[in-house]
């Protein structure tokens, strides 16, 4: 896989030339630092979860939430690997496959495809496998029903994220980075959201959380690290040209909306299946309350007849 990789990223230098192609690489150096060391990474919740302080109603809403955005997380893909055409306004007809070749790699591992190492590199895959059908798993995992995901308005912070996000669908090089970032997001978010849903009791070590993190991560099969490297790659074959400035500002404000997702209030119970898990809840506690004070009893007669 890397050397498919490498052979690919040869082909797009090639496409640019070295100077220019050296050039976009100093600026990205800038950009992606600017995401790297941004505060998003020393997040409160970030510690929040890593101490599974969550409660089931908390995590639901927050998966809702978070919902709405990987829902056109792929659609944002593929209009990356069509916008892609607007390189060849400067360069050779054909430039745009090597990026669209780099996309497929991660669209592949969107829809359920993954690679079997060997020589040559075999893929396999099931939609069964695809991100959102795992991610639609999940949500049925932690007791949200279909009429839940159908009635649940996102707040306007996350509203106002993802049309930040569909605003960049015409905009290449601003969407190819949005997509670096919303890659980073899952870097971070996703290993500490795996830990605090898994202490809720809900099924983590196979489906969603087990393809999301980062390689290194010995409990996945996560390569979103590698996804984001490869679109930094094909932002640096040029985009067709861009405003540098621009792009930078525009990221930033990207990622600040997603450090205002992280820090809305979760507590709120917006989902109708919450209701149903309450009374049980109650219950549960109620039957112990009741067991506890048969203990007392016991123990005090035991005392009064000694």
């Amino acid at each position: 896989m890397d050397q498919i990789r490498q052979n690919a990223v040869k082909e797009m230098i090639a496409s640019v030339g070295e100077t220019k192609w050296n050039e976009n690489m100093e600026f990205l150096q800038v950009l992606i630092s600017s995401v790297k060391n941004h505060k998003i990474n020393q997040h409160p919740i970030v510690s929040a979860m890593n101490a599974c302080e969550y409660s089931l109603q908390e995590m639901q809403t927050m998966h809702m939430e978070y919902r709405a955005i990987v829902h056109i997380f792929t659609d944002a893909l593929l209009m990356a690997q069509y916008q892609s055409k607007k390189v060849e306004n400067v360069m050779k007809p054909g430039s745009k496959a090597y990026a669209r070749f780099l996309l497929t790699l991660n669209t592949l591992d969107e829809f359920g495809f993954h690679y079997k190492i060997g020589e040559p590199c075999y893929f396999q895959g099931t939609p069964q496998r695809s991100h959102l059908i795992l991610f639609e798993e999940l949500m049925t995992d932690m007791s949200i029903t279909d009429e839940d995901r159908q009635e649940f308005v996102p707040s306007p912070v996350t509203q106002k994220l993802k049309e930040c996000f569909l605003a960049a669908y015409d905009d290449y090089p601003l969407l190819l980075t949005l997509l670096a970032i919303a890659e980073e997001i899952v870097m971070i978010f996703s290993p500490v959201m795996r830990l605090n849903t898994g202490a809720l009791g809900i099924p983590v070590q196979e489906g969603y959380y087990q393809v999301h993190g980062v390689s290194e991560d010995e409990e996945n099969d996560a390569c979103d690290d590698f996804h984001q490297n490869d679109l930094w790659l094909i932002l640096a074959q040029g985009a067709g040209g861009y405003d540098q400035s621009d792009l930078l500002q525009n990221s930033l404000n990207f990622i600040d909306l997603w450090e205002d997702f992280w820090s809305q209030d979760f507590s709120k119970n917006k989902i109708k299946s919450m209701q149903k898990i309450a009374p049980q809840e109650t219950a549960i506690h109620e039957n112990m309350e009741e067991q506890v004070s048969e203990q007392i009893s016991e123990k005090e007669k035991e005392l009064a007849v000694s």
